[in-house]
């Protein structure tokens, strides 16, 4: 049953940041010698009226994604490589894809990266490389790695290296020069660096210098980042999620986690309209046991940045598909529960409260509500073992008077995800 609870868990909190199907047993990129073989088909058709124009959302796609990581040539030297293709299925002419597509069009990436073993406990990776912690089943590294909620993974150009001392702590630094995120789909890979507000494009480069400590076993995370881009910003976050059993034979246990953030604007970004600065703070608590999960999220954003900024602050606990928890000074309440299923299956519903501002002018109050309901499948033997699927719906509404929007915004959002992976070698 042990085995059954940290599915759950698992489970639980990949749902929070809509990800659940991307949970892999093992970082795929820790290992050597390795050929993967990744297919992932999404849908999604949403009606969100915060989009304005591009309101009515459909994309239907086919991802495939071949990654190889090599092992080391005289345990020094070794190589991670892929190609990503997502394929486009369906789309609704003049109806938005959201990003999953370049417009309506397929598109494709590609990571090469050199591997460099130093020693025993520490190494270097130096090219194009995957950062994205729910893509990859990596460990959660605030601020090198994000959540890419899209058919292919973030990734970055520059050079990473790992310290693994000893007690389960791992030392990040990374020195980035491009990156890529999923609204980058018509760029690609651009230059690190701030969106010049005289010509609305990344044509200056300013590489982001970053450092990470985090100490992880099991379900017990501590983590720690720092990050400084000169015309951009600089940025602090950490993270603590800790695993306390509440019954003897430790099938029943609660996990409390917090994360807080803060980033202040510099340089040329200082120009931009509204605040210089911004602050993420968030709370949540589980209960997890061998039939299922019970969790209740807060969450607290500050000022919300001019989106010129470039500033993720997506990042508390509270999630949903349809409206947004990081607008200007607001709140966010959430709570749900998931029930394990036979045949591998899970159930859950969570319901979301949100009050805060439209923007950083604080002129029109923006108070919401959605809940989100959500079926998943993933077999743990079998022939099918290592798939993974979900479903979600959400239904939401938000009050904005005086809002040039509209007084009140009806939302829906329904999501698909199919996803396996072959283990070629």
């Amino acid at each position: 049953m042990l085995h059954r609870r940290g599915n759950t868990a698992r489970y639980l909190a990949a749902l929070c940041s809509c990800l659940a199907c991307h949970v892999t047993a093992a970082d795929f990129y820790e290992q050597e010698d390795a050929l993967r073989l990744r297919l992932r088909n999404e849908m999604r058709r949403a009606d969100k009226p915060s989009a304005g124009s591009a309101h009515d959302i459909y994309a239907w796609v086919q991802g495939a994604a071949l990654e190889y990581n090599s092992p080391f040539i005289g345990d020094t030297l070794g190589l991670d490589a892929g190609l990503f293709y997502t394929q486009r299925l369906g789309d609704h002419e003049g109806w938005s894809t959201r990003w999953y597509l370049d417009e309506d069009a397929s598109f494709s990436r590609y990571t090469a990266a050199l591997k460099v073993k130093l020693s025993d406990t520490l190494k270097l990776k130096v090219g194009r490389m995957v950062t994205d912690s729910a893509y990859s089943g990596q460990d959660d590294i605030p601020l090198i790695n994000s959540s890419s909620q899209r058919t292919q993974p973030s990734l970055s150009d520059g050079a990473l290296f790992k310290y693994s001392p000893q007690f389960n702590i791992d030392v990040y630094g990374m020195y980035r020069t491009g990156v890529y995120n999923y609204p980058d789909v018509a760029l690609g890979v651009h230059k690190a660096g701030p969106i010049n507000p005289d010509t609305y494009t990344y044509d200056l480069l300013r590489p982001q210098y970053l450092v990470s400590t985090v100490y992880h076993k099991n379900l017990d995370t501590y983590a720690f980042s720092a990050s400084w881009q000169d015309d951009v910003s600089g940025q602090v976050m950490g993270r603590v999620a800790q695993r306390y059993a509440i019954s003897a034979d430790g099938q029943s246990f609660v996990k409390p986690e917090f994360v807080a953030f803060y980033a202040r604007l510099n340089g040329m970004s200082t120009r931009y309209d509204g605040s210089d600065h911004t602050y993420v703070m968030g709370g949540k608590l589980s209960y997890i046991n061998q039939d299922g999960a019970t969790f209740v999220a807060v969450g607290k954003a500050g000022p919300k940045l001019n989106w010129l900024a470039g500033v993720d602050t997506d990042l508390s606990y509270t999630f949903e598909l349809s409206i947004d928890r990081n607008y200007s000074d607001m709140w966010s309440w959430q709570a749900g529960h998931t029930w394990d299923l036979p045949r591998d299956t899970f159930f859950g519903v969570a319901q979301l409260y949100t009050r805060g501002y439209e923007d950083y002018h604080r002129n029109v109050l923006v108070r919401g509500a959605a809940t989100d309901v959500y079926v998943g499948y993933g077999p743990r033997e079998g022939v099918l073992k290592g798939f993974r699927s979900l479903l979600t719906l959400s239904l939401a509404r938000e009050r904005r008077d005086a809002s040039s929007l509209g007084d009140r915004l009806d939302y829906f959002d329904v999501k698909m995800t199919l996803q396996y992976d072959f283990n070629l070698r």
